[in-house]
């Protein structure tokens, strides 16, 4: 039985997928929800990748070079959480950015 999906080349493929309108400046309301979910989503994985780090970490012999290297890898983590908060900060600026020029622009609300 053949896949669907793999009866036509990557080319036409990628050509049958639909287009953004050509018209759209910027971001809308309707893109929060998305852009939440992935910033969640990363949120998880980053709190499940420090759980597991922290045990296995937890089970390794004190002062040893393996236990080191997760007690390594969990403050490199922490220390990129601050940004999550960043980036969620330059999309809501985008959105609200997006929202303002389509609308002083004179285009139709999409809020």
């Amino acid at each position: 039985m053949e896949n669907k999906y793999f009866r036509k080349s990557l080319f036409e493929y990628l050509r049958s997928m639909p287009v953004m309108s050509k018209d759209k400046r910027g971001m809308s309301v309707g893109d929060i929800y998305p852009v939440m979910l992935t910033i969640t989503l990363v949120a998880i994985l980053i709190a499940i990748s420090i759980y597991v780090i922290t045990s296995v970490g937890n089970q390794l012999v004190n002062g040893s070079a393996a236990q080191n290297a997760t007690v390594t890898i969990v403050s490199q983590i922490v220390n990129f959480l601050p940004w999550l908060g960043i980036i969620l900060l330059i999309v809501a600026a985008a959105i609200v950015l997006g929202i303002l020029v389509n609308d002083l622009a004179g285009g139709r609300s999409r809020v």
